[in-house]
């Protein structure tokens, strides 16, 4: 009988279509697996689909109480979906609820998307190592500068790299990431860390 464990090895996703496992081919206890996805349809976020509330407030300037000119939202906002989940077991789909192949709009796990697309990048060549110059990849005036030349990937990665320049038309001398421009960060950091260089590898700094 194959294992678990060497199922887990042997199946590797398709990109269009990922394969289906009982609960039981998998050891999980069906009737827990249905009581944790009945738990995840059932909680909801309570903001509006639409991300912005009936007065024209932004859901984001009104949870997190965000005031000041960084409130501007400068992207497009499409409404959520419903709540959407996969819960998978060596790569096979155990479980399944909602409309899992609908894009919605994302937050801070955008952090972990790009930690595990710079793995990949690393890993197929396209970057030669984390401490490597930015510029050396990305062409162009973004890392053309001598203060953002010596800025690494691991710098954006670890969002110590005190990039400056403009983005999204807006002039600013210091910011975290290029991949996440938070405005709020942006802001508390530009008077006091204009001239400040990327911080050393070694940095602490986390993603959040």
């Amino acid at each position: 009988m194959t294992t678990v464990t060497n199922v887990r090895d042997a199946y590797v996703p398709d990109a269009a279509a990922w394969a289906d496992v009982s609960p039981a081919e998998v050891r999980l206890d069906p009737a827990k697996l249905e009581a944790a996805v009945d738990f995840a349809l059932a909680s909801d976020s309570p903001w509006p689909a639409s991300l912005y509330y009936p007065d024209g407030r932004y859901v984001g300037n009104v949870e997190w109480d965000e005031k000041g000119p960084w409130t501007e939202i400068v992207g497009p906002v499409i409404p959520r979906g419903s709540p959407a989940g996969l819960i998978l077991e060596g790569g096979r789909i155990a479980a399944e609820w909602g409309d899992t192949a609908r894009a919605d709009m994302t937050f801070s796990v955008a952090k972990s998307y790009l930690a595990v697309l710079a793995g990949l990048a690393v890993a197929d060549g396209l970057i030669g190592s984390v401490d490597e110059p930015v510029g050396e990849t990305v062409k162009g005036p973004w890392f053309a500068s001598a203060h953002n030349a010596a800025i690494t990937w691991r710098h954006l990665l670890q969002q110590s790299s005190e990039w400056q320049g403009e983005i999204w038309a807006s002039p600013t001398r210091s910011i975290t990431t290029v991949s996440w421009a938070s405005a709020r960060t942006i802001a508390a950091r530009a008077s006091a860390a204009s001239s400040r260089p990327p911080a050393p590898s070694t940095s602490t700094t986390t993603c959040g």
